[in-house]
């Protein structure tokens, strides 16, 4: 599968970006409480599919989805930090199913899943961008969001940085599934 990308769309300004150490995306306590594998099986990615980690960091998804999609299917990890794709590209190695780009912005490409794992509350046009994002979907796709709940806890960015369910379910106007995940985030699946 040859995927060309001719054009790059949509501007997005991140408001808030992580700045920290490697091991604060990776580690033991973040898999247990946002483990990959099973969200990406929770969601429905199979062999074959397309999909897009937008906000990829060190790959902390885009690694698992690589095996979820096989040979047939495609990655694309997008992120704005040269430092976090190097971490990515030294992580991955070579794999023929994975393309890293470096920008903020959303690719001219329909996807069968877009992943906004903890990058929504970075976006500085939250509802632009999920618009921009749902326009970039095959049919019957999904634009998945996970992200920190609006509320104090032992990890995450400031408060104020973050954005509510409800405030997401709002701006995506669109058909979704809750899905349970742990007292940090919330996980929602918007199907187009």
């Amino acid at each position: 599968m040859v995927i060309f990308i001719h054009e790059v769309y949509y501007l997005i300004f991140m408001a808030h970006r992580f700045e920290g150490d490697f091991n604060k995306l990776d580690n033991k306590r973040r898999r247990e409480i946002l483990p990959p594998e099973n969200i990406l099986r929770e969601i429905g990615v199979k062999q074959g599919d397309f999909l897009i980690d937008f906000g990829c960091g060190i790959g902390y998804f885009t690694i698992p989805a690589l095996d979820f999609v096989g040979d047939d299917g495609r990655v694309i990890a997008i992120d704005t930090s040269e430092r976090m794709l190097d971490e990515l590209k030294k992580r991955a190695g070579v794999k023929t199913n994975l393309e890293i780009i470096k920008s903020d912005k959303i690719i001219d490409v329909k996807a069968d899943y877009i992943l906004l794992v903890n990058v929504l509350h970075e976006v500085e046009s939250p509802k632009e961008f999920l618009l921009v994002c749902f326009e970039h979907l095959r049919e019957n796709g999904k634009v998945v969001v996970i992200d920190w709940q609006k509320k104090k806890t032992d990890m995450g960015p400031p408060v104020n940085h973050r954005i509510s369910k409800e405030e997401v379910v709002d701006m995506a106007k669109k058909q979704y599934i809750e899905n349970d995940i742990n007292e940090n985030f919330y996980f929602i699946e918007f199907i187009a």
